[in-house]
């Protein structure tokens, strides 16, 4: 299962899409920063991105990666690996990934500007919602097979 996992943590951290969304999480927690005299308001305005953002881009990423590795999942389904570790390992790369661009978007900037116990409590509760987005994607797009079905 580690092993599976790895190469789908591999495979999702060389996707553009990780780089492109860690930069912009953090150039906006930057300037959420950088425009406030007081940490405080920018951990409010963090807050913010944290709930609308992250869950967006967590449950979109998630159900658009599943579809598109849909045959690589039948081939793996054809191996002698029980589904329980198909998936798990399928779960575990997609949410690492996800949650260490949260980190490097979000967290630098937070670990620099308010390296406090809220700022630490509000990087744990962006990976924890990382992980629930995650987990309710692929739930969604293992009940449907058509990325159509999904998308309305």
């Amino acid at each position: 299962m580690i092993n599976l996992a790895k190469l789908i943590l591999l495979d999702i951290v060389r996707n553009r899409f990780v780089f492109i969304y860690a930069a912009i999480l953090l150039v906006i927690t930057s300037m959420a920063f950088l425009l406030e005299d007081q940490s405080g308001k920018g951990l409010l305005s963090l807050l913010n991105l944290i709930m609308l953002i992250v869950p967006l881009v967590s449950v979109m990423f998630a159900s658009s990666y599943l579809f598109n590795s849909y045959e690589f999942i039948e081939l793996l389904l054809g191996q002698p690996v029980k589904r329980s570790k198909i998936w798990g390992s399928l779960y575990l790369g997609q949410s690492l990934a996800m949650s260490l661009a949260f980190l490097v978007g979000a967290g630098l900037p937070v670990l620099i500007f308010s390296a406090n116990w809220v700022g630490l409590m509000m990087l744990l509760a962006g990976v924890l919602i990382t992980m629930i987005f995650t987990a309710l994607a692929m739930l969604s797009s293992a009940l449907t097979r058509e990325k159509a079905k999904v998308w309305d």
